[in-house]
């Protein structure tokens, strides 16, 4: 290419408008500048662009096609070009969450509501997963943001950024009214004659066999559910007792046929927010993680 973009951005300015002078106050430069461009772009291509008439200046049949190649492309780039500052200036963009109800509810909505009404144009997506298909989707660039209940932190994602949310969980066992005198149970109990319901966790299984060690006791869990509605079914009917944690279970323990038999408080919760690393991040989503680490702060 023997002529720099900007030339060919203000010869199909000067096409739009017919006019050097409104070409000159649409590009915020002087018509002086504009003209000097255009007798620069006619030097470099060695023909003339333009005749002069009463109303200002129609395209020679060298410059219509010229450009009749051009011009759509000078018009995409500048489309692109406002596109990407929409982008960079939060007018447009997505957002995409996964992660349970609780650690979402908790710990990315008290920032995210007050995101929307400053960004309204920003979409948001938010699904659920578990976490190892949670660390793959976002480690590949289909999510910008996972909220995970870990174990231990992987050390093989090398492109994914974790902030730690660490605290000690407090556990607790859950069951119908009608379940604790059918089976006579207490807080003494030690469950070990029951059917117990989890939510498929690793962090809560490790901590039940830490629990059991404790106590001197084995309890095994009979149905390990991944989706808290069969969860709540299972308990409702009757049908064991959940071990869970009680931040989990707000909800449920707001029913008048629900009680908890028995509190506890055992190992760390290592929670976390994960995110690609920072300069693989889009500007909304470094946003929104900006805000949820200052909430997280106060």
């Amino acid at each position: 290419m023997n002529a720099n973009l900007e030339l060919y951005r203000i010869f199909c300015e000067v096409v739009k408008y017919k006019n050097i002078s409104k070409a000159a106050e649409n590009v915020y430069i002087s018509q002086s500048a504009v003209t000097q461009s255009i007798q620069k772009l006619e030097r470099i291509l060695g023909g003339k662009l333009f005749f002069r008439n009463k109303n200002g200046v129609e395209l020679t049949e060298e410059g219509k096609n010229l450009y009749e190649y051009i011009g759509d492309s000078i018009e995409k780039m500048n489309n692109a070009e406002n596109l990407f500052s929409q982008y960079i200036n939060l007018e447009k963009g997505i957002i995409r969450i996964c992660g349970g109800k609780f650690l979402v509810n908790k710990y990315v909505m008290p920032s995210l509501v007050g995101f929307i009404k400053d960004y309204p144009n920003i979409d948001i997506r938010i699904s659920r997963a578990t976490t190892q298909e949670s660390l793959k989707k976002l480690s590949n660039g289909e999510i910008d943001i996972a909220m995970l209940n870990l174990s231990d932190i992987p050390t093989e994602y090398t492109n994914i950024d974790f902030i730690s949310l660490k605290s000690i969980p407090r556990y607790c066992f859950i069951a119908t009214n009608d379940y604790i005198k059918e089976n006579k149970i207490s807080k003494d109990s030690n469950f070990e004659n029951c059917k117990i319901i989890i939510p498929k966790s690793t962090a809560l299984k490790q901590h039940l066999k830490e629990y059991c060690s404790q106590n001197n006791i084995d309890i095994a869990p009979n149905y390990e559910i991944g989706d808290t509605e069969l969860i709540d079914r299972l308990v409702l009917n009757n049908c064991g007792v959940l071990l869970s944690n009680i931040e989990y279970e707000e909800e449920l323990l707001k029913r008048d046929d629900i009680q908890i038999i028995k509190e506890f408080q055992i190992g760390e919760d290592n929670k976390s927010i994960a995110t690609l690393k920072k300069n693989m991040c889009n500007k909304a989503t470094l946003e929104l993680v900006r805000r949820i680490k200052e909430n997280l702060i106060k």
